[in-house]
């Protein structure tokens, strides 16, 4: 199995098992293939058999693979002993474990897995060997949970002799003629790298890397494992650097990171074990396996900057997969250099093309600055166009990306879209939004049509065309648009309402704000919310949004809450407090039933949820700042769980502006205040006292960080704030 890796050090222990003598259930171990005499380098598959004596106690889990490449399940435990072949491997780096599985009653009838075990134990040496094995697969039934268990097999004893030149000949010959064989089937291919994998001579390697670069899209495991685990770990190394070069290997993340994995373990010897009760060892053990990391990185790096200057010397299929690795890049941070410079723009839309749906998506979503170029238009486009989609949000992102790339590429896309909309399993593959991306103020083009596909009774795309009509559509189909609005008799869903809402304030003002009176907002309609803001009619509104606080109804006046805090005044702040001293009043004497657990009443569950989103309105809206004194009362007022939340909000000083960026957006906080951009970022800052101290910790490319900690520093000459960290965190 194709191991995940993540950059940073961890450490995962498996869960503990407790020994048991268990009468009732038992394992026993046998030599797959009959025989106990093996050369160095040849499978050794061991048969493990499970059976209980006692039916509907014991229960077998039936997993045998790993998402890291290991299931540590069972433990081998070989005398003289072997060597662990991935020790290494898995000492640096984190490894995510898990993966399908499931348990199963044990009866009478045996379960029986196959394991080897070179996956788990190298005898590098002939010799004569006892082997048994412990497995965790086991647990007993009791009245409240499964309690694991421990079994121990039965023992063996085998042989290993030498391999002799003709052996190992004749056992690598006869896989690579398998793998080459176009008759040979997948698990075939399969089992004779895993005969490769185990065999650990010179020529095994070099057929190892070769494969490893050839591979195409099938999971690398056994080369990578195999040569991670090989003893010749220079010569995998020179293979690897060699063989980088050809022009038929590809090379992928794993061929790239395996060998920057065995470079960094050639210059440093093995770590000792984690000191387990040593705190001052366990710090500088943290310490060496952090540096490894770093180092680890800066290889990856200078190899990725290689496989860019390689490209061109690559040749068909080799090209689009190194292409694509240069695409699939971890993220490093600010100082990642973008891959596409100097690629031959054809290699790079191919490369984009070939990925799969999800990839797609995941590079345009997290890394539009490394791929934002023009050989991007050309995919891009063909993305956007192809007619079938299972990834509902992909054409969506991909034509909003054609748009910042190329707007006059995307124009006629968006047109198209808007007269035919996709909709895969009833979805819209294009939110309203990235059709309302275009500059014109009204597309009068689209009146008529727009307005037919509404009166349609059981129209698929209305929803949508609501959203249209209130970005593009003229005064002209006002009355058909009020008369299918009204048919409804209100009975609308948000989304389309607040496209309805948006158009009526654009073209009918009155009419659209008497509709937000009798009805007022709801947190989802932010469209509506925007323009009744921009239109500085939010007055208009409010004291509607306020009434609703009241509601019988909690969601409503949950959402009344959430609407307030987003967009109220001070008038606004002063009915949350109100509404909340009310609430409190009613559950005062029963505040331990606002606690989650298991058969909650409905009515609990609705106060919950309600008692949330006001408190949540009432700490962090944008338009006010609660005093320390303040946030007491409102903890005060807070019943059940959800004090201690509030109990993290209080400060006295000292305030703890954190900003990082995604891309050219801000993130930031401030106590348990948050700002997207740096205009309510001076906003939230500038409620502060006169005297309140700014702790800046700014993260994030030199260029962002200057001018963050610019406007920052503005603010706090402007409001008499003593900065308490004078410099930015690069």
């Amino acid at each position: 199995m194709k191991p995940l890796r993540l950059i940073f050090a961890a450490l995962v222990f498996a869960p503990p098992l407790f020994a048991q003598n268990e009468s009732g259930v038992s394992l026993t171990i046998r030599f797959a293939d009959g025989t106990s005499r093996f050369h160095v380098g040849e499978i050794i598959p061991i048969e493990l058999s499970f059976k209980a004596s006692i039916p509907g106690t014991y229960d077998m889990e039936m997993r045998n693979y790993d998402r890291s490449g290991r299931l540590n399940i069972e433990a081998f435990h070989v005398t003289p002993p072997g060597r662990d072949p991935l020790e290494r491997y898995y000492s640096t780096g984190a490894f995510m474990g898990g993966g399908l599985g499931g348990a199963r009653e044990l009866s009478s009838d045996p379960q029986v897995m196959r394991e080897d075990l070179n996956e788990w134990v190298a005898v590098d040496k002939p010799g004569h060997y006892s082997l048994y094995v412990t497995s965790g697969r086991v647990a007993r039934r009791t009245a409240s949970k499964a309690e694991p268990i421990e079994l121990r097999s039965n023992d063996l004893e085998f042989d290993v002799v030498a391999a002799d030149a003709a052996w190992q000949q004749q056992t690598l010959s006869s896989a690579i003629a398998t793998l080459n064989m176009g008759s040979s089937t997948e698990a075939e291919k399969a089992a004779a790298l895993r005969v490769l994998r185990f065999l650990d001579t010179p020529a095994s390697v070099h057929e190892l890397v070769f494969r490893l670069g050839t591979r195409g899209d099938r999971s690398g495991w056994n080369e990578i494992a195999g040569l991670a685990a090989s003893r010749y770990q220079k010569l995998v190394v020179q293979e690897l650097e060699q063989q980088m070069s050809g022009p038929d290997i590809a090379l992928t993340n794993d061929y790239l990171y395996i060998l920057g994995k065995q470079k960094l373990q050639l210059d440093h010897d093995p770590l000792p074990p984690y000191p387990q009760k040593d705190a001052e060892q366990q710090k500088i053990w943290s310490e060496r396996i952090e540096a490894r990391e770093k180092e680890l990185k800066a290889l990856q790096d200078s190899l990725y900057e290689k496989t860019a200057m390689l490209v061109a010397s690559k040749r068909g299929e080799a090209t689009a997969q190194t292409v694509q690795t240069l695409l699939l890049r971890p993220s490093n941070g600010h100082s990642d250099a973008k891959p596409l410079a100097g690629l031959p723009p054809g290699e790079v839309a191919a490369a984009f093309l070939n990925l799969t749906q999800d990839q797609q998506w995941n590079l345009l979503m997290s890394f539009w600055e490394r791929l934002k170029d023009p050989a991007m238009s050309v995919p891009l486009e063909k993305v956007a166009r192809q007619p079938n989609m299972s990834h509902q949000m992909l054409r969506d992102l991909a034509l909003r990306r054609l748009y910042d790339l190329d707007p006059s590429e995307a124009t006629p896309i968006i047109l198209e879209e808007i007269q035919h909309p996709h909709l895969e399993n009833g979805i819209f593959t294009v939110k309203g939004e990235t059709l309302g991306l275009l500059p014109n103020e009204t597309l009068p083009q689209f009146d008529q049509m727009l307005a037919a596909r509404i009166e349609e009774k059981n129209s698929r795309t209305r929803s949508l065309d609501a959203q249209l009509i209130g970005r593009y559509s003229t005064k002209e189909i006002l009355p058909k648009v009020k008369s299918v609005f009204e048919s409804a008799g209100g009975g609308w869903d948000c989304v389309s309402e607040d496209g309805f809402v948006v158009y009526f304030l654009r073209v009918d003002v009155n009419y659209g704000v008497k509709r937000l009176e009798k009805k007022p907002p709801t947190g989802c309609m932010t469209n509506a919310l925007r323009a009744i803001t921009k239109m500085q009619l939010w007055t208009e509104v409010e004291p509607a949004i306020i009434a609703r606080l009241n509601d019988a109804d909690l969601n409503w006046a949950r959402q009344a809450a959430e609407t307030l805090a987003k967009y109220g005044s001070k008038q606004a702040e002063k009915a949350l407090w109100d509404r909340l001293r009310k609430f409190h009043e009613q559950w005062s004497g029963r505040g331990n039933e606002l606690s989650m657990r298991p058969g909650l009443r409905s009515d609990a569950n609705e106060a919950i949820g309600f008692q949330f989103g006001l408190v949540e309105a009432i700490g962090k809206a944008p338009a006010w700042l609660l005093t320390d004194d303040e946030i007491t009362e409102l903890e005060n007022m807070t019943l059940g769980q959800e004090r201690d939340n509030v109990k993290q909000w209080h400060w006295k000083s000292t305030v703890n502006v954190n900003v990082s960026f995604a891309g050219d957006q801000i993130i930031s906080s401030m106590n348990q205040y948050t700002a997207t951009d740096v205009s309510s970022l001076k906003a939230k800052l500038a409620q502060y006292p006169s005297g309140t101290k700014l702790w800046l910790n700014i993260f994030g490319s030199p260029e962002h960080v200057a001018s963050v900690h610019a406007t920052i520093t503005d603010i706090a000459a402007e409001h008499g704030f003593e900065l308490a960290q004078p410099e930015p965190v690069n």
